[in-house]
């Protein structure tokens, strides 16, 4: 392919008008700072249990009872985990139906999926199904861990 000059200069312009649009959303974006609410984890030093930002809340992680394992199933795991989701929806004053997000990472997709699937499908709110993503994770004795970001309104300004 052949570049004549014309090209080569229309581009670098081009480039530099995107550029500079670009650094004047950021500089809108940095100058509407939302409110940030924490709630602190039962390890305050290191996490959040939830973050309210920009109408979102996001949670930690969140697994089955470790003194359980590595005994316990990946249901019953799933169960506790989501257990543990609905009480800090509750904590940050949201509910199920308010998810627009899910993460779980389970330890291993291929034997342990569909057990993970029958319980988090009796759990979930049909009327307000969130996005979902699943991706295997080694996890030492955990077999699943879920995190989610559910809708809270807009932030007060």
């Amino acid at each position: 392919m052949k570049c004549d000059g014309h090209g080569f200069w229309l581009g670098l312009v081009a480039g530099a008008l995107l550029t500079y649009s670009h650094i004047g959303m950021i500089k809108a974006v940095a100058s509407k700072k939302k409110k940030v609410v924490r709630a602190p984890g039962n390890k305050a030093w290191r996490m959040s249990k939830w973050v309210k930002c920009g109408g979102v809340v996001r949670t930690q992680g969140l697994c089955g009872d470790f003194s359980k394992m590595p005994g316990s199933s990946v249901g019953q795991q799933t169960e506790e985990a989501l257990a543990a989701l609905d009480a800090i929806l509750k904590d940050a004053g949201v509910e199920r139906k308010d998810l627009i997000a899910i993460t779980i990472f389970i330890a291993d997709y291929k034997n342990d999926f569909e057990e993970m699937n029958k319980v988090y499908d009796a759990w979930v709110d049909k009327t307000g199904l969130p996005t979902r993503l699943c991706v295997q994770a080694g996890m030492g004795v955990a077999k699943v861990e879920v995190r989610a970001e559910a809708y809270c309104g807009e932030d007060d300004e």
